[in-house]
């Protein structure tokens, strides 16, 4: 049998001791590790937002929107419970929109275990700096233009300068695509003799649909001679402005007019206007539309009986 040399024992001796200095300074590093986290403080943060948040940014005092937890966590080192949040609004793309004034954000005093937050303590909406466009659009309508959006909160020492914890969370505004006008459909004729009755106006509902029902309001204007479509919309006194019932997507119009009168102006445009529960325009991409559908137009014709009439108010065809 083979005896080992004296060279492989002490290779083997070094390689052993090697390895046991390892694991004791692993041991050591891991100790030391458990000794901080005891003696100093913990604050761990966890921004629960919900994804779809209601659009009024007021209303996130409300647990539908979610909740912010501030977890402490005391440890033998005295730490100043006093911390400040400090509030950052992105783009879908990372750029800051805004950012909350550290200066004059409030103090809170943590106490050990569990903190809870709204969703408003979070945004701190009245301490957040917003550049001009979006503080009108928030004054105007209270809510952000539709799109995909990032808010980040961080949880900070009370003189503003240590970061103790922080989460960014992604949210969005929903963008809806409002009712497209199917009666009168555009350049529709309608029969005089029906029309001097009864117009009935037909739409589509928004899409998506809203988590509380729609209101609508239609609205008719006469073109004048010589004016164009749009000019009227724009410029003239509505003759129909009125709201719908709660969810319905039709509306019956006795005008009163004279519609069988042929030296009579028969030329209107009409379009629908949806609101939500407070009366605002349900949000889009195109905010400067306030919620008004692309408007139609339609005509009334037949006032001296030469085309047959639609007995169910059906839109006649343009020969």
């Amino acid at each position: 049998m083979k005896v080992p040399c004296e060279q492989d024992c002490n290779t083997s001796f070094r390689i052993d001791k090697m390895t046991h200095m390892k694991k004791y300074y692993f041991l050591l590093s891991f100790g030391m590790l458990l000794l901080a986290q005891v003696s100093f403080a913990q604050i761990t943060l966890n921004l629960a937002l919900n994804s779809r948040p209601q659009p009024y940014l007021s209303d996130w005092v409300y647990p539908i929107n979610g909740q912010m937890i501030i977890s402490y966590q005391e440890g033998t080192v005295a730490h100043d419970p006093n911390v400040k949040l400090r509030t950052t609004l992105l783009d879908q793309s990372g750029s800051v929109i805004g950012t909350s004034n550290i200066n004059a954000a409030r103090i809170y005093t943590l106490r050990p275990g569990v903190n809870q937050f709204t969703m408003a303590d979070a945004l701190q909406l009245q301490n957040l700096a917003l550049p001009g466009n979006v503080q009108f659009l928030l004054q105007r309508t209270g809510r952000l233009a539709a799109g995909q959006y990032q808010l980040k909160v961080e949880v900070v020492n009370s003189a503003g300068d240590i970061v103790l914890a922080r989460q960014t969370r992604l949210f969005s505004m929903v963008s809806y695509q409002l009712p497209v006008l199917m009666q009168p459909a555009n350049e529709a004729r309608l029969d005089a003799r029906i029309a001097q009755n009864i117009i009935t106006f037909r739409w589509t509902s928004i899409i998506p649909a809203s988590a509380e029902l729609t209101f609508y309001r239609i609205q008719v204007y006469e073109i004048l001679p010589g004016q164009q479509p749009m000019q009227a919309f724009r410029g003239n006194r509505p003759l129909l402005d009125e709201p719908v019932s709660r969810g319905i997507t039709q509306y019956l119009w006795r005008s009163n007019l004279p519609m069988i009168d042929s030296t009579a102006n028969h030329r209107f445009i009409w379009t629908v206007q949806s609101l939500d529960v407070n009366g605002m325009p349900i949000p889009t991409m195109d905010m400067t539309s306030q919620g008004r559908s692309e408007p139609a137009t339609f005509e009334i014709v037949n006032q001296m009986g030469s085309l047959q009439t639609n007995s169910k108010n059906e839109d006649l065809i343009n020969h």
